[in-house]
């Protein structure tokens, strides 16, 4: 993903959010979560869920994708109500 210098998201911003890979296949995000690595170094993981034309889940679960493995792929922020919902 390309991120303009000094930009900033909150977790809750990136929660329902339509993620797409270079294929086209979207991806709902559910969380965004810290992966310690074998050199003490925090990994940002983005959970997402697969879902089909219909906008059904499909029976993967939950996938981790690194943020930094997401060359190509592109992100759409949904609106969210004043409750977060």
């Amino acid at each position: 993903m390309k991120l303009s210098p000094n930009s900033t998201v909150s977790v809750d911003a990136l929660r329902g959010a339509i993620v797409t890979n270079q294929h086209g296949c979207e991806y709902r995000c559910i969380d965004l979560v810290m992966m310690i690595t074998n050199d003490n170094l925090l990994e940002p993981i983005l959970h997402v869920m697969a879902y089909d034309e219909e906008g059904e889940e499909t029976l993967e679960g939950p996938i981790g994708l690194q943020i930094s493995s997401l060359d190509g792929w592109s992100i759409q922020l949904q609106p969210h109500n004043k409750n977060n919902d």
